[in-house]
C-alpha cells in the first residue's frame, strides 16, 4: 500500500479561497513593512541596495501567487462547489520525510549558520547530508559514491552561492 493511498482529499475551494484571502493579507503585510524600512539614504543608499528590497518582492510574490490560489478556487467551486473536494491522486510527502527535512532546516538556520563555522562549511555540511538522504541515487550506486556524489554536490553549492553573495551581492557572509 503506498503511502498516497491514505492521504486526505485536497482542500475544498472553499478552504483554498480562506487560505488565498490569508496569504494575499500576510503579503501586503510583508511588501508594507519592507516598504518602510531605513532605506540609508544618510549613507548614500539607494533602492536598490535597502535592506527591505528582497522581501518586498518575496511579499509581492506570495500576493501573486495567492492571487492565483483565490482564482483557481473560485473556478473548482464553480465546477464541483464550495464545500465539495475533488479526487486527487498526488501522493503526500510521507510525515517522517518531512519532519526530517524540517529538522535538517531548523539545524542548518539555527545551528550551523552564524555560530562560529564558516558559511561555507555549514552550507557543504547541509547540503552534502540533504542531498545524501533524500536523492534517489542511481541503479547500482554504491553507498560510498553516493556520498561522494553528495559531497560534491554539497561543496559546488556552498561555493556558487558564496560567490554569487560575495562578489554579485556584495554581503559578507558569516
Amino acid at each position: 500500500m503506498d503511502d498516497h493511498e491514505h492521504a486526505l482529499p485536497p482542500a475544498s475551494p472553499r478552504t483554498d479561497a480562506t487560505a488565498a484571502l490569508a496569504l494575499i493579507a500576510f503579503g501586503v503585510l510583508v511588501a508594507l513593512l519592507s516598504w518602510r524600512m531605513d532605506r540609508f539614504l544618510a549613507q548614500e543608499g539607494t533602492l536598490w541596495t535597502a535592506p527591505g528590497l528582497w522581501p518586498g518582492i518575496i511579499g509581492l510574490c506570495i500576493v501573486a501567487l495567492a492571487g492565483v490560489l483565490a482564482v483557481r478556487s473560485k473556478r473548482r467551486a464553480r465546477a464541483i462547489g464550495w464545500t465539495a473536494a475533488a479526487r486527487d491522486d498526488t501522493p503526500l510527502v510521507p510525515t517522517p520525510r518531512f519532519a526530517l527535512a524540517a529538522a535538517l532546516f531548523f539545524a542548518y538556520g539555527l545551528v550551523l549558520v552564524g555560530r562560529g563555522l564558516p558559511f561555507w562549511l555549514g552550507t557543504t555540511a547541509f547540503v552534502a547530508v540533504y542531498v545524501f538522504l533524500f536523492r534517489d541515487p542511481p541503479a547500482g550506486a554504491t553507498r560510498p559514491r553516493n556520498a561522494i556524489v553528495a559531497l560534491a554536490i554539497g561543496a559546488a553549492t556552498a561555493l556558487v552561492v558564496t560567490l554569487v553573495f560575495e562578489r554579485i551581492f556584495l554581503v559578507r557572509l558569516p
